[in-house]
């Protein structure tokens, strides 16, 4: 397998310098920039860059507020993610990446189309936010140190174990390493703990469409989250879609090299 290496930056966000954290497989061009969900880290990715499938430098960032990365002494709005992302590109003189986003992750990398089209190649969301609203969510109270509170129990193995398997993966099939990533997320998700409403965009689908960049789903058919039915009445035929038998809402955690070839057909269609 390929070296996977931590490396960090700083950049400035509203006036503030923030150190970002990320993780870097080298390898040729494009470059890939993956976006974890929320509650999670560049961690999350790890298994996948290793097993990356394309011959192509492949990033994985930590969001402001999250993993290892600082934040804002406000609470975050979605521009300063995408300010984030683009202030990434502009750091490492990435020249049109493509984006790779997951649930929450998939918000940011569709905005960042809308908002940065001229400086990003393209994009993949996993089982993504932004279409709608997630079902069958907890939503944040206005008290952060209360959902910072939630968020440290969640981590903790006995109930972070049932979210996983709530969201669709056997807790069976996780190595160690796969429990200590997974809660190195929720346990560093700082961010998650300030928000108090989920990041909602009426125009999500609009903006990624007037991008005019290429774009595709990857969605699995029990995402308890985001359902499948939901995802198809709201994009139609809009964008192209690939839909993963049996997986829930972590699809590359359900079954990895399944994820991957599917994520390769994807690609190969742009």
């Amino acid at each position: 397998m390929t070296k996977v290496a931590d490396r960090h930056m700083q950049i400035t966000l509203k006036g503030q310098s923030i150190r970002l954290f990320y993780a870097l497989r080298e390898g040729a061009q494009p470059p890939w920039i993956l976006i974890h969900g929320m509650g999670s880290s560049r961690l999350a990715y790890r298994p996948m860059m290793e097993r990356w499938p394309l011959n192509s430098a492949v990033y994985a960032m930590d969001l402001p507020g999250f993993g290892g990365s600082g934040s804002l002494k406000t609470p975050h709005q979605m521009d300063d993610y995408v300010a984030a992302v683009g202030a990434f590109i502009d750091h490492l003189y990435l020249t049109e990446p493509l984006l790779l986003g997951h649930s929450f992750g998939g918000m940011v990398a569709g905005e960042a189309l809308g908002m940065l089209a001229s400086r990003v190649g393209g994009a993949v969301l996993v089982s993504s936010a932004g279409f709608f609203a997630p079902q069958h969510a907890m939503s944040p109270t206005p008290y952060p140190l209360i959902n910072r509170i939630a968020i440290w129990i969640t981590g903790w193995q006995h109930f972070g174990l049932r979210m996983v398997q709530a969201l669709g993966v056997d807790p069976r099939t996780l190595t160690r390493q796969d429990r200590k990533r997974l809660q190195y997320g929720w346990r560093h998700a700082i961010e998650m703990a300030r928000m108090r409403t989920f990041y909602e965009d009426s125009q999500f689908l609009e903006k990624i469409l007037a991008a005019k960049r290429p774009v595709a789903l990857i969605h699995g058919d029990r995402d308890p989250l985001f359902p499948l039915p939901n995802l198809c009445q709201v994009v139609g035929d809009s964008l192209p879609l690939w839909v993963m038998p049996g997986a829930g809402h972590l699809p590359y955690d359900k079954d990895l090299e399944g994820f991957l070839k599917i994520l390769t057909e994807a690609v190969n269609n742009f």
